[in-house]
């Protein structure tokens, strides 16, 4: 009896269901990121004309891709992850459609290339879906038109319009994005491929490769001509300056090398501990059921040889259109002198590296010595490629998180705004989202008729202030621009804040944080300090603390700040950092009162900080209100703890004994807790 076989239809249902089990874990729990903030934000705030102007400084026709989607799916966080699934699953399949039309009896060949382009390791931001989903359209559109093309080249049926299609979607695709022009300088090889088979007198097969190439090369070159002489994009210049072409031939290098042997290097890479155990044990499951079903189904697939007899000829093509495509796939970025590295946001470029690198990898199958070996080693590649990619969401799934504590956290903090305000962080507060992104969603929450003299802006020291030696240099505004608008950061604007998780975010004040330890010159040692809640500030957030104006906030507000529910969901149960948020404020007020008030609130239930810094608010209003010894508790308490705060706490007890409020008991154990602490600052600095 033989074993049963798969018919060649099933492999799109494979190739989708792959692209979910590798993308879409976690897709009804991802967000928005980075460049998906700008598109969305301007076409929600600003209308459509906002974002096809912007579109019309670097890719003109691609805006119009942009406002059509957003058009459709808007602010639906689940619809825009099921569209990116769609079209990362719809270039895998359009992929091996077209290969099996160059090489059609190599169906083995053609699965697994698209496969291993389909969980392709080098590029890590499928998550971001508003963006990136309009790049898998376009390479989709790039491998439907070469399909097309190649079918119109072995006479299929209509061979007119479909001659037409290809290059309608070759000049919709390349006009859109300049990623993926490079492969779109393979179509002559394949036609050649194609053309050489039917064809055996050399001078012919070239001169016939040429006619059929004809159409498809003038687009190619008056794209070239309009990019190179016409159109000057405003994000991205082309150069042909000396320093650049002698800095060529090691950006080819970095470029293959990192889009090839270390981005499939990269995953080994196994799952942090803080996936959880439940998350780790799915997957691993996850893992475990691609590999054993990647062995199982090629062997399967409808034979890919007729007669069985191995054909070397496809083999050395494989490797030359392989090793081509990975020569041509940077260009658009060397010419710009964009680096090629597997780091966010750089290894957005490794994207049309994907092709060449797949066809090599599946080429490279026919070189193990046993061919059992084949389905254990590609099935052991495509499972630890789609685990890495399940990392990968992971972190863009924590990063949302994270993104909905900020936006939260702030709006309990600061109900208001002043038009014009800049909020100043050290960097911006996120792994995958800049601080340019971040005031799309911050003027949604204050400035809901976005006026562009009047926004909102969120900036960062570590891109935007000049800083040396621990002094912020800010004698005047600093100007930019942000997509299409121009921005000036007043010095008497701004508000400092930290987020730094688990903490809760802080407004820093100029008075109340000047005395909070200030982290070490080491970034590295810093942000780990950090993350284990540890009460510092960043040396650049120590230099900034005097910029930090409270006078543009504005307490009361008629409608007070809220993020929109419809992206960032329903406002979370209020635990420890709503209770500390309502008390920063209320003590920025000076309203000791409220301050007790929230603290025996919170207390109560019990909720407790992660940082320890937070309970400075509540001792210093026990103590102001008449509470001292709870007020003392509570420090020595924290002093013990966290002895690197006694220097902050012996400033609150000084702030506390110049203000008047205690009576002549309370002022001489005030003496004696700024005694016992035994770390002060000089009297009368903070008071």
């Amino acid at each position: 009896m033989t074993a049963r076989q798969f018919r060649l239809w099933t492999v799109p249902i494979v190739l989708f269901a792959v692209t979910f089990a590798a993308y879409g874990v976690f897709a009804a729990q991802q967000g928005f990121h980075w460049d998906d903030w700008g598109l969305i934000g301007m076409m929600s705030l600003q209308g459509p004309r906002a974002l096809l102007d912007y579109f019309a400084r670097a890719r003109p026709l691609w805006g119009y891709f942009y406002v059509a989607t957003i058009s459709l799916f808007g602010t639906n966080l689940l619809a825009w992850q099921v569209f990116a699934l769609l079209m990362r699953g719809l270039a895998a399949v359009t992929l091996w459609w077209s290969l099996r039309l160059t090489w059609p009896r190599r169906e083995g060949f053609a699965f697994w290339a698209a496969v291993f382009a389909l969980v392709y390791p080098g590029f890590s931001q499928h998550s971001i879906a508003v963006a990136y989903s309009h790049y898998s359209m376009m390479l989709a559109m790039f491998y439907v038109s070469l399909g097309l093309s190649l079918l119109a080249l072995r006479g299929g049926r209509r061979r007119g319009v479909t001659v037409i299609t290809a290059l309608t979607l070759s000049v919709l695709q390349i006009f859109s994005t300049e990623y993926f022009f490079g492969l779109e300088l393979l179509r002559p090889i394949l036609f050649w491929i194609v053309i050489r088979e039917v064809e055996l007198e050399p001078r012919q097969q070239w001169k016939r490769t040429a006619l059929a190439y004809l159409p498809y090369g003038l687009v190619v070159a008056a794209f070239v001509i309009w990019r190179g002489f016409f159109f000057e994009s405003q994000l991205y210049q082309v150069s042909a300056q000396t320093p650049v072409l002698a800095s060529l031939p090691r950006q080819v290098w970095d470029g293959i090398w990192n889009s090839s042997v270390a981005a499939w290097v990269g995953v080994f890479r196994l799952p942090s501990a803080e996936m959880g155990a439940r998350l780790t044990f799915v997957y691993w499951l996850i893992l475990l059921a691609a590999f054993a079903f990647f062995i199982f189904y090629p062997n399967r697939l409808k034979s890919d040889s007729a007669d069985g007899v191995l054909d070397r000829a496809p083999f050395l093509q494989w490797l030359g259109v392989g090793f081509l495509a990975l020569l041509t796939a940077g260009i658009p970025f060397y010419a710009a002198s964009l680096p090629v590295q597997l780091k966010f946001p750089d290894d957005r470029f490794t994207q049309p590296f994907a092709f060449g690198v797949s066809i090599l990898l599946a080429a490279g199958l026919d070189l193990l010595p046993r061919s059992s070996w084949r389905p254990v080693g590609a099935s052991a590649l495509v499972a630890l490629a789609v685990g890495l990619q399940i990392q990968n969401a992971f972190n863009f799934r924590e990063d949302w998180k994270a993104q909905k504590a900020y936006f939260w956290q702030l709006a309990w903090r600061v109900p208001a705004l002043k038009s014009g305000t800049s909020i100043l962080s050290e960097r911006a507060p996120f792994q995958f989202t800049d601080d340019d992104a971040l005031t799309f969603p911050t003027n949604w929450m204050y400035a809901s008729k976005y006026v562009e003299t009047n926004a909102i802006h969120q900036v960062s020291m570590s891109t935007r202030l000049n800083f040396q030696n621990d002094t912020i240099k800010f004698s005047q505004p600093i100007q930019g621009r942000l997509f299409t608008s121009d921005f000036v950061v007043s010095p008497e604007a701004i508000i400092v804040v930290q987020f730094a998780q688990p903490s809760c975010l802080r407004v820093l004040h100029p008075v109340y944080d000047a005395d909070l330890p200030v982290a070490p010159r080491s970034r590295k040692a810093t942000e780990s300090l950090l993350g284990f809640g540890l009460p510092f500030l960043r040396r650049e957030e120590a230099a900034a603390l005097p910029l930090s104006n409270m006078g543009q906030i504005l307490p009361k507000s008629d409608s007070p700040a809220r993020p929109p529910e419809v992206i960032f969901g329903s406002e979370p149960p209020h635990h420890w950092c709503y209770y500390f948020e309502q008390a920063d404020l209320a003590r920025s007020q000076r309203n000791w009162f409220e301050v007790a008030r929230l603290g025996d609130k919170a207390f109560s239930v019990p909720y407790y900080p992660n940082n320890l810094a937070e309970y400075l608010p509540f001792i210093e209003a026990y103590a102001r209100v008449g509470r001292v010894k709870e007020a003392r508790k509570l420090t020595m308490e924290t002093a013990r703890q966290m002895p690197v705060l006694q220097s902050s706490l012996c400033a609150l007890w000084q702030r506390v004994a110049a203000s008047g409020a205690l009576s002549e008991s309370d002022q001489f154990l005030a003496e004696q807790i700024q005694s016992d602490l035994g770390v002060c600052p000089v009297k009368g600095v903070n008071e």
